[in-house]
């Protein structure tokens, strides 16, 4: 899944993008590369349960899909880092915060995967 998301990464540092994709495969993760060094990453074990339509009412979809976007940008001294991307309110730009830099793939798996866990989930990467 991996090396077919990454063939078409574009962004500032496409080997970071796709060095790090492999790393959550790796741990039981999913993936979605959108461009840009953009990744979002989500943890397959917190995926919605579904519903049906009971007598009670429509179906509908119950958990916490958890994820998380992380993307490659350019601190002020010209470095380049991983950053949490967290989302603003409505027509606002979401905010940057620094995760790490690109070359410390490692940390930044290890990272997400602790935000991402289920610790209450047999199933869940990351759950320890």
């Amino acid at each position: 899944m991996g090396d077919l998301l990454c063939r078409d990464c574009d962004g500032a540092k496409p080997e970071a993008t796709c060095i790090l994709v492999a790393l959550m495969e790796g741990r039981g993760f999913y993936t979605l590369v959108t461009g840009h060094g953009v990744v979002i990453v989500w943890n397959p074990a917190a995926e919605p349960d579904y519903y049906p339509e009971s007598s009670d009412g429509p179906g509908e979809l119950r958990g916490p899909a958890l994820w998380q976007e992380v993307r490659v940008g350019r601190r002020a001294d010209g470095g380049l880092w991983w950053f949490w991307v967290w989302p603003g309110g409505y027509g606002e730009l979401p905010e940057l915060e620094p995760l790490c830099p690109v070359e410390e793939g490692e940390r930044a798996a290890d990272r997400l995967a602790v935000v991402l866990a289920v610790p209450f989930a047999e199933a869940s990467p990351g759950a320890r």
